[in-house]
């Protein structure tokens, strides 16, 4: 017998879990339109940190790139266990700072002290706070990508991204995305609606 097995596997119950039904239960999906341009949002000898966006009726999309000229030294390497780690203590000059502020002043970070997980509610003083929500990440020790999401997403006005990362000399740095392009990438989202009487 060689390494895969050529035998079948034996036969399992057929168990209908309700709970994963209902979770895959199709209630309607949106696509995002992509902002055509990347942002360069910081650039020194060491590091170029670089958002993609995409942009839908709820909500903001954003790849963070952070492409190292050489190895991050020591913790910087790595984000998850500063992230961690700053939750008990000051923030070290290793963590990587991302946010994001809307024209009317809103704004969110990756902040590890920040909730992800607070659905946002409008209120009575005004619009819904931002949430920053993790939606994976990958690389290597030189290039990495992060992906969040941002709801809601910006319903007028530019956007300003924000980065910080001491370690790696980034100074506080900025750059604005103008909502015309915003909004341009918006008419570019397709919504797929779930079949009626279903």
């Amino acid at each position: 017998m060689g390494f895969f097995p050529t035998e079948p596997p034996e036969p399992q119950a057929d168990d209908t879990d309700e709970d994963w039904l209902a979770y895959a239960r199709f209630e309607g999906h949106t696509v995002p339109g992509a902002v055509p341009e990347p942002v360069v949002v910081a650039s020194t000898a060491l590091v170029t940190v670089i958002a993609t966006l995409t942009v839908s009726e709820r909500a903001l999309g954003i790849t963070w790139h952070t492409i190292a000229r050489r190895i991050p030294p020591g913790a910087a390497r790595d984000q998850l266990g500063l992230r961690d780690a700053a939750r008990r203590g000051p923030l070290p000059d290793e963590f990587l700072r991302l946010g994001v502020v809307y024209e009317d002043g809103r704004s969110v970070t990756n902040l590890p002290w920040e909730d992800e997980d607070v659905e946002p509610d409008e209120t009575d003083d005004g619009p819904a706070a931002l949430a920053w929500r993790m939606r994976g990440g990958s690389g290597t020790p030189t290039v990495t990508t992060t992906s969040v999401v941002i709801v809601p997403g910006p319903d007028a006005g530019p956007v300003t991204l924000v980065c910080e990362w001491p370690a790696m000399q980034v100074r506080e740095s900025r750059a604005t995305v103008p909502h015309d392009v915003l909004d341009r990438a918006r008419l570019l989202a397709i919504s797929v609606e779930p079949i009626e009487g279903e």
